[in-house]
């Protein structure tokens, strides 16, 4: 039985009635001491029960606790709760992408031989421009039929697209899961989210001539260059976006934004909801406009089939309560696993520990990136 949810606490208040009931039909204490024993020991338990229905029903409203092994203080550094629809095998949809054919020949590597490649890019829609980086998987040949699994990698605040391979830890914990066949060696796209690099977007489109439009360049423009530059494995099963903090947060907006590009979306200690710098606030004359990117309301009232992973320290107050909110509203068809800290706070650091489990959510929940002999 889970510590959260509905079940735990209608057990404990249909326990709590029937004790009530045959203290109430018992009458007053009668047969001695035994008796007066066993109706005190009763209404003590009674009094019990309430005190942990009410402290399950505070606890599924705010999350101090969520499993067993988390209240008992446990060994685990970590838990796990999931709501909303099955994360398992997310579902095709229509793509809004186009494919470039197998056969098609590609536009060639700037740096052919080496697995990084770099680009300055301008997004046919947005007409945002940026530097995209591009880790390719070990033995990619681009004259080759052979399609990857896609990662859109998003950097935090301040940074730049190279920094997603230091808070990922590209080349050490990731590339050893790739290494063991835990996930498919992906192509790892990593653009530049802030446009330009001084400017903090927060990934939206802002009301037009107000701004970049960042979520169009993020969640249309570089999916669609990537299709058109490199052999892609095709459908949402096969595409995932992810990011730290401020790259978290965008991942998650892009990814409920996107569905139909992106199967899932993982965001280690990203905040839920747009945080605009004072000098820049593309909507303080349109407050309705924001409500666009208000994830707990998009998943309350219109939910995403996207399924998402996050991940957030206890000590880290501003990711994890944004983390709780998302949880109580989530309900099919948008999944959420998140992954609970007990410490860490908001440090790059906790991440690389954290990337086995990432990794068996999405190889469990994206076929695309189940690695093959």
């Amino acid at each position: 039985m889970s510590l959260t949810g509905w079940l735990f606490p209608a057990v404990m208040a249909l326990a709590a009635v029937i004790l009530f009931v045959t203290l109430v039909r018992g009458g007053p204490a009668r047969g001695g001491l035994l008796a007066i024993l066993s109706r005190a020991v009763r209404l003590l338990v009674l009094n019990g029960l309430i005190v942990v229905l009410c402290a399950a029903l505070l606890n599924d409203k705010y999350f101090f606790y969520v499993s067993w092994a988390d209240l008992s203080g446990g060994p685990s550094s970590a838990t796990t709760v999931a709501r909303g629809g099955q994360p398992q095998i997310v579902k095709p949809l229509k793509p809004i992408l186009r494919y470039a054919s197998e056969t098609k020949t590609l536009p060639p590597l700037p740096n052919p031989g080496s697995r990084e490649q770099s680009y300055v890019v301008t997004g046919a829609d947005s007409k945002v421009s940026g530097q995209i980086l591009v880790q390719l998987p070990a033995g990619y040949d681009p004259n080759s039929t052979r399609t990857y699994p896609v990662i859109e990698a998003l950097h935090g605040w301040p940074g730049g697209p190279r920094a997603v391979a230091v808070e990922l830890d590209l080349h050490g914990a990731f590339q050893r899961l790739i290494d063991a066949r835990k996930v498919a060696d992906p192509i790892i796209v990593m653009p530049q989210i802030n446009t330009p690099l001084t400017l903090d977007t927060e990934c939206v489109d802002p009301p037009a001539g107000t701004g970049p439009k960042s979520l169009t360049w993020i969640g249309r423009d570089v999916p669609q260059w990537t299709a058109d530059h490199f052999r892609v494995a095709h459908g949402r099963q096969s595409w995932l976006v992810l990011g730290a903090s401020y790259g978290g947060w965008c991942a998650a907006n892009v990814g409920m934004h996107y569905p139909e590009t992106f199967g899932g979306a993982v965001s280690f200690m990203g905040y839920l909801a747009p945080e605009f710098a004072p000098t820049y606030d593309p909507y303080v004359t349109d407050p309705l406009g924001e409500r666009t990117y208000d994830l707990d309301r998009l998943a309350k009232s219109s939910p995403p089939p996207i399924a998402l992973w996050l991940m957030a320290s206890r000590e880290d107050l501003g990711a994890y309560r944004a983390l709780v909110k998302l949880l109580k509203v989530a309900h099919p068809p948008t999944s959420v696993t998140a992954h609970i800290l007990a410490t860490g706070g908001h440090r790059i650091q906790t991440i690389p520990p954290t990337l086995p489990a990432m990794a068996s959510w999405l190889t469990a929940t994206l076929p695309g990136f189940v690695a093959h002999a």
